[in-house]
């Protein structure tokens, strides 16, 4: 608000009242008092949009003028107040600088003013006039300001919202797989380096879990794409179900998922990996358009840190080689420490 001389602010509640004959001038007079507060704002320097719109701008000004005759009538400064608050609120949704709604409350001391001196004899012009004219617009500015900042408020945590928004949609497009819900591979796979290198510092063991669906090139070969996308969010259903809320759990694609199981042991690993297994096999599935429901199962594979790798690489190879053993049987959980199922 550079280059605005501010009058001197009057918040003492005192209820000034102007004289009556000034009053009822201003009240009869309001239309052309509009006018001349209209002359006198198009010949000051304004760049905001609010002053490009003929109509509205008219129309705020005589709103304008019925307040402060409103507020004359009364003593009291509440309704110019409340229009400079809505003066401003609409400065602001139209990019208008706040200076320039403080310049135009402004303007209205001298345009009364001028008016009551060239209509009134010398001794009907008295300092109540001014000092209320004072409050008047010393009051109409604090609202304004205070509006104008309340929507910059409003509108700055709306953009961060909006950009909050857009972040995360633009994380989740990088790292969720989106049928599912689940993370996708590219996340799995930075998700179990860094859960490495905390168990490691902190001296922790964890496990991973690898899950596939058995016979299911055939799947998709019997029941086409859909029912195959179909069946893939129904196991993500039962891993979310089973697994911990401090679990990742992971879609990898073809019927491949993965599991990060942090603080888990290699017996804790097999007891969640079994509890899945079996819950799969016996939760039905109805494919889309097929009449009848389905059974599936899945082959799991394990390893555990620290004693079947010392990094996640080898974590995952240990995991890959259990599953592969585990998919020759099928409907078997195999973990990387043993050759032979639990």
């Amino acid at each position: 608000m550079t280059g605005i001389a501010l009058p001197t602010i009057v918040t003492d509640g005192e209820e000034t009242l102007m004289n009556p004959v000034a009053v009822d001038l201003i009240r009869t007079r309001r239309r052309m008092l509009a006018a001349h507060w209209a002359r006198d704002l198009a010949a000051t320097p304004t760049r905001g949009q609010i002053w490009q719109d003929g109509e509205r701008i008219e129309r705020q000004i005589q709103a304008g003028m019925d307040a402060l005759a409103e507020a004359a009538a009364a003593g009291q400064v509440e309704p110019f107040v409340e229009f400079a608050g809505r003066f401003s609120g609409e400065a602001f949704a139209l990019e208008t600088p706040l200076e320039e709604v403080i310049r135009a409350l402004l303007e209205v001391k001298p345009v009364v003013l001028g008016f009551l001196s060239s209509n009134l004899p010398a001794s009907d012009q008295d300092p109540e006039t001014i000092h209320f004219l004072n409050r008047l617009i010393s009051a109409g500015i604090i609202e304004a300001i205070q509006r104008y900042e309340r929507q910059r408020s409003r509108r700055g945590l709306a953009l961060q919202g909006h950009l909050d928004e857009l972040r995360e949609r633009a994380r989740r497009q990088i790292t969720v797989d989106s049928p599912t819900g689940l993370f996708n591979e590219t996340h799995f796979a930075t998700a179990v380096q860094h859960e490495m290198i905390r168990s490691r510092r902190f001296k922790r063991t964890f496990a991973v879990a690898l899950v596939m669906v058995d016979q299911e090139e055939e799947i998709v070969n019997a029941l086409g794409g859909e029912a195959a996308k179909s069946m893939t969010v129904h196991l993500a259903n039962i891993l979310t179900r089973e697994t911990r809320l401090v679990d990742l759990r992971a879609a990898l694609g073809s019927g491949r998922f993965g599991l990060i199981l942090p603080e888990t042991s290699l017996e804790g690993a097999f007891a969640l990996a079994e509890r899945i297994r079996e819950s799969v096999e016996r939760t039905l599935f109805v494919p889309p358009g097929h009449p009848y429901p389905l059974t599936q199962t899945v082959s799991i594979g394990l390893a555990c840190y620290p004693q079947d790798a010392e990094t996640d690489q080898e974590l995952l190879e240990r995991a890959e080689e259990a599953l592969a053993r585990a998919r020759t049987g099928q409907n078997t959980t195999v973990a990387a420490s043993s050759a032979r199922n639990f």
